[in-house]
Order: structure tokens, then C-alpha cells, then sequence
């Protein structure tokens, strides 16, 4: 009888689910399903298909998870945590509103390039189901809120004026950027991100109106106040008379 291979072996196959470490098995499911929501592109995903690639059974994943609902919100949430954080920390060194914009805009839109199929599984369907609330709920709010912040501090600064509403200023970005996505990103067009994020934010602090020139005041002025001395000269003149 030959000798079976040693526990370490090369040629060792690897160990079923069962034997690996039970702390393990959480993180196995959630990558199991990223990798099969980037491959499909759905959310409608069947727990024996998450099992099969994470290696356990699908009672294991219920041990873990209540619900596919609840495991499709860890696996979003896991994935935009890093992204947040990584934003907040960006944020810190920058002052100028102009370059807080073009930074969070920077980093929207390379997050939809780098992982597009999870971010139209967001929009389309995780986003409009349970979705308040949730705890990717509230990642997803407190990335939005950096806009928020940054045009409130403008406002503090006196860059911005005193009656602009920030969460406007934050719908119009993010609705902006999202149509951008729209046509390039998710319809495979390229997209050149940092001139796009530029030009669109030079475009919101902007506006689109050409400024009305104000007229020069000072010839007016001038004629409006010789003829107010004319008439007073005239009033004196006509006193003196009677």
C-alpha cells in the first residue's frame, strides 16, 4: 500500500470547508458572493450557487447569515467601508471646495469602474429593497454627507453663498455623476475620469448662465447727481427772485 501524501504536501488537495477554522467560514461566504455578483451581474442569486463557490453547505450559510437579503448587505457593506474610509481620509488635507468636489467626484466614479456589475446590482435592485436603515444604508449616507460638509464649510468660509442649500449641491452632484456612469461606464464607452470629474464640477460652481455685465454707474451717477444740483440751483434762484 503506498504511503499517503503529508498533511502539507504539494499535490494536497484543499481541505473541505469543514476542516478549515469555523472563524473563517463568514468571510468565505461573503467572497463567494462578490465574486459571483461581479460574475452574473444580479443580485438573484440562488444560496446553493454561494455555497457551491464558498464550500459549505447552505445550512452553514443560515448559521451565519438570517437571510440572503442580510448576506447581500454585508457583502456591499464590506465593500464600500474601505471606500468611505479611504475618502474621509482624503478629505482631511483638503481645503478648497473646488478640489473637495473633484476628489469625492475622483473617487465615485473609479469606484464604479473598478467593480461596475456591483454597482448596478446597488442601483438597480439592493438600493430599493429594505434598504433604510440598513448598515450599508448608512455607509452610503455618511459618503454623501462629505458633500454636504464641504459646502457647509464653504459657506463658513464665505466661498459659497450664504443660501445655498448643501444637500442640493450633493443631489446634483451625485445625480450628475450617475448619468455620467450611465453612458460611458455602464455601457462599456471609455471615459477619461479626471476630466470629466473636473469639467463637471467647474460646471456646478459655476452655473450656466453668462454673468450679465453690470453697467459702468459712474456716468449715470454723475448725470443723475448734476441734474438733482440744476434743480436745486434753479429752486434757489427762483427763491431769491421773490
Amino acid at each position: 500500500m503506498s504511503k499517503p501524501p503529508a498533511p502539507n504536501a504539494p499535490d494536497e488537495k484543499p481541505r473541505a470547508a469543514w476542516h478549515r477554522r469555523k472563524s473563517a467560514r463568514p468571510q468565505e461566504i461573503l467572497d463567494a458572493a462578490t465574486q459571483l455578483l461581479e460574475e452574473e451581474g444580479t443580485a438573484d442569486l440562488a444560496m446553493a450557487q454561494i455555497a457551491k463557490r464558498a464550500g459549505v453547505s447552505e445550512a452553514t450559510i443560515y448559521k451565519y447569515f438570517e437571510s440572503k437579503q442580510a448576506l447581500l448587505s454585508e457583502v456591499f457593506a464590506q465593500w464600500a467601508k474601505p471606500f468611505v474610509a479611504r475618502l474621509n481620509e482624503d478629505m482631511r488635507s483638503i481645503a478648497d471646495l473646488h478640489a473637495q468636489l473633484v476628489t469625492i467626484g475622483l473617487q465615485f466614479l473609479r469606484g464604479l469602474e473598478s467593480t461596475p456589475r456591483l454597482h448596478t446590482i446597488f442601483y438597480r435592485e439592493i438600493r430599493w429593497t429594505d434598504y433604510r436603515g440598513t448598515q450599508l444604508h448608512k455607509i452610503n449616507h455618511d459618503f454623501a454627507k462629505t458633500v454636504v460638509d464641504a459646502v457647509q464649510a464653504g459657506i463658513e468660509r464665505g466661498e459659497v453663498r450664504a443660501e445655498v442649500n448643501p444637500a442640493m449641491v450633493r443631489d446634483a452632484l451625485f445625480g450628475g455623476l450617475e448619468h455620467i456612469a450611465m453612458r460611458t461606464i455602464f455601457a462599456g464607452r471609455p471615459l477619461d475620469i479626471g476630466n470629466e470629474v473636473a469639467a463637471y464640477v467647474d460646471l456646478l460652481l459655476g452655473g450656466i448662465r453668462i454673468p450679465t455685465p453690470k453697467p459702468d454707474s459712474s456716468p449715470n451717477e454723475a448725470s443723475r447727481l448734476a441734474a438733482q444740483i440744476d434743480r436745486l440751483e434753479a429752486l434757489l434762484a427762483k427763491a431769491g427772485k421773490s
